[in-house]
């Protein structure tokens, strides 16, 4: 019985050094989240920002460039918390020129800039590891561009 209740104590006492433990590491999950991002130094769109730290994931990407027009699809990915990428968009882009548009969240976060001549939509998806950053720039549609189909 004696060697029952030493058990018993000795679980308790694992259990609640664990708690504690759990504890700290909750507090540095919300400290992660409250972190800002900086700007990485290399951009393949510039002007449009990417999180330093966050590495281009190039099977997943295309650019297309001319003389005329940048457009393309970007994939990047990196360890930041989807919301801390959000905000950094939010904050970023108007610096770049963009306007806000909206922002559509559910699992993943789905944010709409534009500006005169371009559209930029960013997808944030959080994922066990990671997060991926899926940019995607294009040229606005103009009336000029438009044609009826005949049939």
């Amino acid at each position: 019985m004696k060697r029952y209740f030493a058990f018993i104590v000795i679980i308790c006492i694992i259990a609640v050094s664990g708690c504690a433990t759990g504890g700290s590491r909750y507090s540095s999950d919300r400290a992660e989240t409250e972190k800002t991002l900086e700007v990485a130094t290399h951009l393949k769109f510039e002007d449009v920002p990417a999180p330093n730290g966050f590495k281009i994931v190039p099977r997943d990407s295309f650019i297309f460039d001319n003389d005329n027009t940048k457009l393309g699809i970007i994939k990047y990915a990196g360890s930041a918390d989807a919301s801390t990428v959000v905000k950094f968009y939010r904050e970023q882009m108007p610096l770049y020129g963009w306007k806000f548009v909206n922002l559509i969240e559910f699992n993943m976060r789905i944010i709409n800039f534009d500006r005169e001549d371009q559209t930029c939509v960013l997808i944030v998806e959080p994922h066990s590891l990671n997060t991926t950053i899926i940019i995607s720039v294009a040229p606005k549609a103009g009336r000029s561009s438009t044609r009826k189909i005949e049939k």
